[in-house]
């Protein structure tokens, strides 16, 4: 995926097989880069992440013992006491990066399925106010993020602030990382989009 560190990353995906792809070709380029590895699941589709990893030679057992590698839950990451709160998550990035750097690794990157947010109270509004947070965090860290928004399942308006808030997305022509041409610095919390325009944004990534 050739991505680098402080990259933020926003891949938007259409099905269970394109969000694996994803996730693994993202995920076993940092376990190559000698980084430690996050993987956090919105609900069971940590397993054919984990297929994926081991189609591309990926020992996943190996990896999770040496803890390269780690595959959590989203209330693993996102709830801080029961509740979600973005300032909280981001301070729980944070602590994972410095340690990884800590241990030992080269670096520290996550790849994250979004879908939880729409369990939560508020959660899809907090989500874009964590994404806005989120990538001062990566770019100051020299860490890399990538998030994955289920195309079939989020609003647009969430995916147009998701697209707002990534400096980087992944083309779904060949997977790269690129800049994304929708960034928009200013965003830093959720606003009602045009459905139209969202659709066309969508378009364009696919193209």
């Amino acid at each position: 995926m050739r991505a680098k560190r402080g990259d933020h990353i926003c891949a938007i995906y259409s099905t269970n097989a394109e969000l694996a792809e994803t996730a693994a070709r993202f995920l076993a380029e940092g376990l190559r880069n000698r980084e430690r590895c996050w993987y956090v699941a919105s609900g069971d589709e940590g397993q054919v992440v984990r297929a994926s990893l081991a189609a591309l030679d990926i020992d996943v057992n190996a990896e999770l013992a040496r803890g390269a590698l780690k595959l959590i839950s989203d209330d693993g990451a996102y709830l801080v006491h029961g509740a979600f709160n973005p300032e909280a998550t981001v301070g729980v990035f944070n602590d994972a990066i410095e340690q990884a750097y800590s241990d030992g690794f080269a670096g520290f990157r996550a790849a994250a399925e979004m879908s939880w947010a729409l369990e939560h109270e508020e959660g899809t509004y907090q989500l874009i106010v964590y994404e806005a947070l989120l990538r001062s965090l990566f770019a100051n860290c020299k860490a890399i993020g990538l998030c994955l928004y289920d195309r079939r399942r989020m609003p647009l308006d969430v995916i147009n602030g998701a697209l707002d808030t990534h400096p980087y997305t992944v083309r779904s022509s060949g997977g790269d990382c690129c800049a994304n041409p929708f960034y928009d610095a200013a965003t830093s919390r959720l606003s009602p989009a045009n459905e139209a325009a969202v659709l066309a944004k969508l378009s364009r990534l696919d193209s």
